[in-house]
């Protein structure tokens, strides 16, 4: 799975989810207008804030789910660092702090 690099965020306009790192966009085609957006376009049009928050937020939620998964299979479910890691994404998704 290759998905786009760097943080995402809220872009600054509205309905908009960015990455600060520029790698694999193509240029000329408005993805890459960072001046407008305030990074390298993901998602637009997003209506709610709260799936805006969502999308950001799946970076860090995916490696969180495959970290606890990696920690089970090797029996180690009980792992306080996938347990923090998961919090911080779900409370990155939930726009808290």
């Amino acid at each position: 799975m290759a998905i786009s690099k760097g943080n995402w965020t809220l872009g600054k306009t509205g309905g908009s989810v960015i990455t600060d790192n520029g790698e694999g966009f193509a240029p000329n085609t408005g993805h890459s207008d960072v001046e407008y957006y305030g990074g390298y376009l993901i998602a637009e049009s997003i209506q709610k804030k709260d799936d805006a928050r969502l999308i950001a937020a799946a970076p860090e939620l995916l490696a969180a789910c495959q970290e606890f998964v990696r920690k089970v299979e090797c029996g180690e479910a009980r792992s306080r660092r996938s347990y923090k890691q998961m919090k911080a994404a779900i409370a990155k998704a939930k726009g808290e702090k």
